[in-house]
């Protein structure tokens, strides 16, 4: 099997939405780059790994001597050799032009389904045929029909959260209470005009959230991989994974999450029917109502890509039996384990501390723990 070209575009979504849109600015290259270093997670010896800018050389050979592959860093596409199979973040109309290109070995799903497949129209259509959305969730096509469903909402709990149809990392969406502000009109106004449609929800009581892994063949069925518990903020925004050597014991000390899990693998053979495969990332959350009952949202979010909580999994290779790792995205300011309820055994950097020269402003940090019994 050749080498893999592993390539970060990680602006996939902002892609799907404004495919005319410029290029990313310097800032978001570097921080683009750093991101990049996540693919030594599921990389191998060999595998070539793209970064929109350099990264010292030292950082690779840390990485290396922590027990991950000696992948291949590379900045200019042209330096890649031919025979390589490229494996994109997601599938974007740039990623298809470069294989178009260079001549790479690539296994593509048609444009078609990898928009459908990571539309928030898509997921909000699963949700209602299967009776599996938030109460009050709805799609809206024009101001006037998002602020009748602002309305609806009980006075106890006025707050919600307005989606564009194309985001990622709670990017791409609005945080509001009451009444819609003149600046909160201006946004939807722009994403209505660059699509049919934004998504409303209520602002509920999370307790936990997991990213569902997926593999989704051209043919067969579609195959869990495993189960990343999440770690979020509280605006909602991604800050890293939980990962386990025994996933098993790990899943049982939480929540039951296996209904979620069958109405994922039926939304996975849902876009497979309509052609897409590769995989599959879907954000699943528990959440209490305004009674204190816990209830479930199993199709949050379909990221029809890699995901951050799939390159936690690979992770594992770093463990030893009878240990757990978290993946977290860190402010420099932070770069020291915190207390916890695990002892932390050690702690490895998996992204630089500069780009380019450049000192970065976030960091990744795995800190492993013993598992107490």
């Amino acid at each position: 099997m050749p080498p893999r070209l592993l390539i970060g575009n990680f602006d996939f979504e902002h892609q799907l939405a404004e495919p005319t849109k410029r290029d990313p600015s310097a800032k978001l290259k570097s921080f683009y780059a750093q991101l990049a270093t996540a693919w030594l997670s599921v990389a191998e010896d060999g595998d070539w790994i793209w970064t929109p800018l350099p990264i010292d050389p030292e950082f690779w050979n840390d990485a290396t001597r922590a027990g991950l592959p000696a992948a291949q860093p590379v900045v200019a596409f042209a330096d890649v050799p031919r025979d390589v199979q490229c494996v994109p973040w997601g599938w974007s109309e740039d990623t298809r032009r470069l294989v178009t290109r260079f001549g790479w070995h690539a296994e593509i799903p048609s444009a078609m389904a990898v928009r459908r497949a990571n539309s928030r129209a898509t997921s909000e259509e699963l949700e209602r045929r299967w009776n599996v959305a938030l109460p009050h969730a709805r799609r809206a096509e024009s101001l006037e029909e998002l602020n009748n469903a602002i309305r609806t909402l009980a006075v106890e709990n006025d707050r919600w959260v307005v989606k564009a149809e194309f985001g990622m990392s709670a990017r791409e969406r609005i945080l509001g209470r009451g009444p819609l502000k003149p600046a909160e009109e201006n946004w939807v106004r722009r994403k209505l005009s660059i699509n049919q449609a934004v998504f409303f929800e209520p602002w509920v009581n999370r307790l936990e959230e997991i990213g569902i892994q997926i593999d989704v063949p051209q043919h067969g069925e579609p195959r869990l991989i495993g189960l990343t518990p999440m770690q979020v903020d509280e605006r909602g925004q991604y800050a890293g994974s939980w990962f386990a050597w025994n996933e098993s014991r790990f899943r049982c000390h939480r929540t039951d999450w296996s209904t979620s899990i069958e109405v994922a693998l039926r939304a996975a053979l849902d876009l497979q029917s309509h052609g897409y495969f590769g995989p599959l990332g879907i954000d699943a959350m528990a959440y209490t109502d305004l009674n204190g009952t816990v209830r479930f949202r199993p199709l949050q979010d379909l990221n029809a890509r890699w995901t951050m909580g799939r390159f936690s999994l690979g992770w594992n290779r770093l463990l030893k039996s009878g240990e757990e790792g978290e993946w977290k995205l860190i402010r420099r300011d932070e770069d020291h384990p915190r207390p916890s309820d695990h002892h932390v055994c050690r702690s490895i950097l998996t992204s630089p501390r500069q780009v380019d020269g450049v000192d970065c402003e976030h960091l990744a940090r795995i800190e492993v723990h013993a598992h107490n019994d």
